[in-house]
């Protein structure tokens, strides 16, 4: 018996070692870090401001990174808002069929109405013919029809009929390895000179500026956002838990050059332990930690701050850009643990505390 209850001990004493080891293990994981910050990709090229308000002065213009250079026949993409090469009509040749090659490259040259062909046989493209509209790519086979503006179509014989196509301007952008997904959004800035493309599944944009005789592409940067604003003290905290905000408090932002209404709103969070101000056309964050509050600047604002370099930033609207928020971190295994047994050692310090608090 009495040797039953020495192994016993040995087992419970060997199990708490084994299990406090394991614990220190846990609780010695690395924190999670979140190093990346949400980015703003600007749409349009615009001004950074000194404050977020219309009439302050702009401290710089936005640049967009050039990528590469395009011939300006796919203007006829653009304009349809259509990347992939695609069938707009087919047209009959009639008695053209007969010609030989370099004859039917003629008579498409000369004798043929493409304007009137393009108005009849599409909804809303209109074809206006340059000096030379048609150029022989393979003679009697194939034929490239180009516009005043420059944008082509690229005419296809099969048989009797010709085909009239849109390039291919996906493949453009392959070539210069840029891989676009399914998911775009083709718009115009300005017919014949400036489109965006959004591709909503990469989160990504392209401006493409027609300048010089060339299709030039640019793809829009994301500036980092600046949440983080200041820190004050934690004295504050019984106003703000009222739903009131301290003249002193409103001093702060107007030291730091940040606009609050003295009718500024003040709503708690679930926590109790954070704040959130809305002073249209901004809002502002504050948390609690470590017996400091810090603001931070909420990405709902109608402005958001916006580092460029080390030397360059300022505001700019929101309305103008795409947040782009960073992927959550990859926790491991352990860390996870690490938490769990957080949540379990202080739910064993409330217990112990009530406990006390009976006796």
């Amino acid at each position: 018996m009495k040797a039953l209850l020495k192994s016993l001990i040995y087992l419970i004493i060997f199990t708490v070692v084994i299990g406090a080891g394991i614990c220190l293990y846990l609780l010695q994981a690395p924190p999670v870090e979140q190093k990346e910050v949400p980015k703003l990709q600007i749409h349009k090229r615009t001004a950074l401001r000194g404050r977020p308000t219309v009439d302050s002065k702009p401290i710089v213009y936005t640049k967009d990174v050039y990528r590469f250079s395009l011939d300006p026949q796919y203007i006829s993409n653009l304009n349809s808002r259509k990347l992939a090469s695609e069938l707009l009509f087919n047209a009959s040749l009639g008695h053209r069929a007969t010609l030989k090659a370099q004859r039917l490259d003629t008579a498409l040259k000369t004798a043929t109405d493409w304007q009137k062909m393009f108005a009849d046989l599409t909804k809303d493209i209109r074809f206006r013919p340059s000096g030379s509209p048609i150029e022989v790519l393979l003679s009697g086979e194939e034929w490239r029809l180009r516009d005043v503006t420059g944008a082509a179509y690229t005419v296809v014989r099969t048989d009797d009929t010709v085909g009239v196509y849109l390039p291919d301007l996906k493949e453009a952008f392959d070539a210069n390895k840029i891989v676009l997904s399914t998911d775009l959004e083709i718009s115009t800035e300005e017919r014949n000179r400036h489109w965006l493309i959004k591709d909503n599944a990469y989160k990504q944009a392209y401006s493409i500026r027609s300048a010089e005789g060339k299709l030039h592409v640019y793809q829009q940067s994301k500036f980092e956002i600046l949440t983080f604003l200041f820190e004050t003290d934690s004295g504050y905290e019984p106003s703000l838990a009222g739903g009131k905000l301290p003249a002193k408090l409103i001093q702060e932002f107007v030291k730091e050059n940040l606009p609050l209404s003295r009718r500024a709103k003040v709503s708690v969070g679930k926590d109790s332990a954070s704040w959130t101000i809305s002073s249209p056309p901004l809002k502002y964050n504050i948390l609690s930690e470590n017996n400091r509050l810090k603001v931070h600047l909420n990405l709902g604002s109608k402005w958001l701050r916006v580092k460029i370099d080390d030397e360059t930033q300022g505001w700019v609207q929101s309305a103008r850009g795409t947040i782009f928020m960073p992927p959550p971190p990859t926790v491991s295994s352990r860390q996870q643990a690490k938490e769990r047994l957080l949540v379990l050692i202080d739910k064993l310090k409330d217990k112990v505390g009530l406990s006390n608090e009976e006796n």
